[in-house]
């Protein structure tokens, strides 16, 4: 969503208030906004009575919705700057288009945080009722409200993300999705190889290897696969990548394959083709997409794309991945929007908080708001660097130190992310590399100078599927 891409929060606004306050209700299919002057929101009665205009979130609808605002200032001779308008960013790309048609205009564009307008509905103002009339009518009574009271916590108003910004979430969030998509695909494979050519277990480690989805391709069937020389198959596997394991491979498969027990079914072997095909494009989709993140964070000059500042500093982590530091780049946005490494804990969706009830505190537990890619992301990082596979480093130290304290695993682990959290803050905020070393000694820690880098394992599908689970979860 475009809030969780945002820039700044808007405190720097020196106007005092504007002569008209604009609400707009996103929808799929249509918006709902409400106009409103300055002056009737002096009258409860008259705000809530307000107009609105329900128009169609295409091209023509927008346009109409553009040319209402256009009377407007030409009958009172107002200017586009004297309109606040202010909207919820639901829906995903739902409110991209007249954002930015609106801000093209040359507008002031506002949002508030997701949830922001049910919550000041509910308990600000008391109101039960939902419609999209009312919560327009509320969004326009929440920037007039904001802006005779900047200080209000209860209303967070952040300015639209830039469209550079926006490109940098898209593309996490659809690589993740096609992530799982190939991760599903190759199950579904894996399952049909019990039926079609279970001999391929016996010859590779992980069937759901992208080689041995080609070599299916080529040969569906045990069946097909045992007419074949074992010189055959040892150059198959060569020319689909498979160079180090091609000489044992095809070895194993030439001993098993004539005593197979595999099943021919016509049904089946398509099945298994058109999986393995649609896995294949799926992993074209990803690369090419890991390109695009490799040029949003360096820079291409072709297509105008400036290095990002954060890049240095987030690829100087012990792990960090290209696809990663666009993750936290996509969502946090600048971080000079965040006063504390509290507020940024919270907003990557791994701070803790108290179940409170009177002056008893139950237990503590993790926040369920927050940007859930970036929650995925950070507990993939704790994995990994918790490995036993991987080199020491501080925070494998601090999770030791927190399990020998008594604290269970998973709920260590869910320490380790906020941990995480708050070194990235600092490093942002200084505009410092992380420094290892540094780090290392702030926690009485001796690194090996060469082990500093740590190297992603390569079963890391293993690591994502678990990340995905802990992040569902209350782990802390």
């Amino acid at each position: 969503m475009l809030t969780e891409t945002s820039i700044n929060e808007d405190r720097d606004n020196s106007r005092a208030f504007y002569p008209f306050y604009v609400g707009i209700d996103i929808g799929s299919d249509f918006h709902v906004a409400a106009c409103i002057p300055f002056e009737k929101f002096r009258s409860e009665k008259e705000w809530k009575r307000s107009k609105t205009m329900k128009f169609n979130s295409d091209s023509q609808g927008i346009t109409k919705f553009i040319h209402a605002l256009e009377d407007i200032q030409a009958q009172f001779g107002y200017k586009l700057q004297d309109f606040f308008i202010l909207l919820e960013p639901t829906g995903g790309h739902y409110s991209y288009l007249v954002v930015r048609v609106l801000l093209d205009r040359g507008y002031s564009i506002y949002q508030v945080e997701n949830k922001a307008v049910k919550d000041f509905r509910e308990r600000q103002l008391g109101l039960n009722e939902k419609s999209d009339e009312i919560d327009a009518r509320i969004m326009a009574y929440m920037g007039w409200h904001k802006t005779l009271h900047p200080d209000m916590r209860s209303v967070r108003i952040v300015r639209p993300a830039s469209a550079e910004q926006v490109l940098y979430r898209t593309l996490t969030r659809d690589r993740w999705l096609l992530t799982t998509q190939l991760t599903r695909r190759k199950n579904q494979v894996q399952q049909l190889f019990s039926v079609t050519n279970p001999e391929l277990k016996r010859a590779f480690k992980k069937t759901g290897a992208l080689s041995v989805l080609k070599l299916a391709l080529k040969y569906p069937t045990a069946q097909e696969m045992a007419k074949v020389t074992q010189d055959e198959l040892r150059q198959t596997l060569i020319n689909i990548g498979a160079k180090t394991i091609a000489t044992k491979a095809s070895k194993t498969l030439a001993e098993l394959l004539p005593n197979t027990l595999a099943l021919n079914i016509p049904h089946l072997a398509e099945r298994q083709t058109w999986l393995i095909e649609e896995a294949l494009r799926i992993d074209e989709a990803i690369k090419s997409m890991d390109k695009q993140i490799s040029s949003l964070l360096y820079g291409d000059k072709e297509k105008g794309y400036n290095p990002h500042p954060y890049t240095k500093i987030l690829m100087s982590f012990p792990i960090m991945s290209e696809s990663m530091a666009c993750t936290f780049i996509g969502a946090i946005g600048d971080i000079e929007r965040f006063s504390t490494y509290l507020e940024l804990k919270k907003y990557l969706g791994v701070a803790a908080e108290n179940k409170i009830s009177g002056t008893s505190v139950f237990k503590s537990r993790q926040t369920y708001e927050g940007v859930r890619d970036t929650r995925r992301v950070l507990f993939l990082m704790t994995l990994l660097l918790i490995s036993p596979k991987i080199s020491e480093n501080s925070f494998r130290v601090y999770y030791k130190r927190l399990v020998d304290r008594g604290m269970a695993k998973r709920k260590a682990i869910g320490h380790v992310c906020g941990k995480i959290a708050q070194v990235l803050y600092s490093c942002l905020k200084n505009k410092e590399p992380y420094d290892p070393f540094k780090h290392a000694r702030k926690m009485g820690v001796i690194l090996d100078g060469d082990k500093v880098k740590l190297k992603i394992p390569s079963n890391l599908e293993d690591y994502e599927r678990q990340a995905d689970e802990l992040a569902d979860d209350d782990v802390l």
